[in-house]
C-alpha cells in the first residue's frame, strides 16, 4: 500500500503532533491520555509520524507472523 492511501485511511485536521511536535499542521487522533483526576488528552500525530507508527505496527505484525491491516492507529490496532 502507499504512503498516499495509508494517509487516506485517517481523518485529518489541524493541531500539533505529540511524537515531533511541531504544530499547525495536519494531523489525526491516534489515542487519548486519561489521567487519574478523569482529565482526557487527546494524541494527534502528522502524516509522517504517521507513516512512521504504521511502519512499526507492519514490523510488529510481520514478526508475529500476522496479517498487517493499516489504517489501525487509534482503533486499538497493533
Amino acid at each position: 500500500m502507499t504512503p498516499d492511501a495509508i494517509l487516506a485511511l485517517y481523518d485529518w485536521q489541524i493541531g500539533a503532533c505529540f511524537r515531533c511536535g511541531q504544530a499547525d499542521l495536519f494531523v489525526t487522533r491516534v489515542d487519548e491520555i486519561v489521567t487519574p483526576r478523569g482529565e482526557k488528552y487527546e494524541l494527534s500525530a502528522c502524516g509522517s509520524c504517521v507513516l512512521a507508527m504504521e511502519e512499526e505496527r507492519r514490523r510488529f505484525a510481520e514478526r508475529r507472523g500476522r496479517a498487517y491491516d493499516p489504517g489501525g492507529l487509534g482503533r486499538g490496532g497493533a
